[in-house]
């Protein structure tokens, strides 16, 4: 059932995409302590404590919509 997937779960679908949300999915991946959860103020705090570039936020942003609108139908 899609709606029960994490972000992190949605986003490393994407891994394999020659486009900036395969890139950090690739660095998601590699994350063990990304927050495997659908909560968007949850993963925006370890992001933004992580001290995470501002090329990541943007894409984490534009995902997160892709992600939230993708998995509310």
């Amino acid at each position: 059932m899609i709606y029960l997937l994490t972000y992190k779960a949605w986003l490393l679908k994407f891994i394999d995409v020659d486009l900036p949300i395969g890139d950090i999915a690739k660095d998601v991946a590699f994350d063990k302590d990304f927050p495997n959860t659908k909560d968007y103020d949850i993963i925006l705090e370890y992001l933004t404590t992580a001290g995470s570039a501002d090329s990541f936020m943007r894409v984490f942003e534009y995902s997160y919509k892709m992600y939230y609108e993708s998995t509310q139908k």
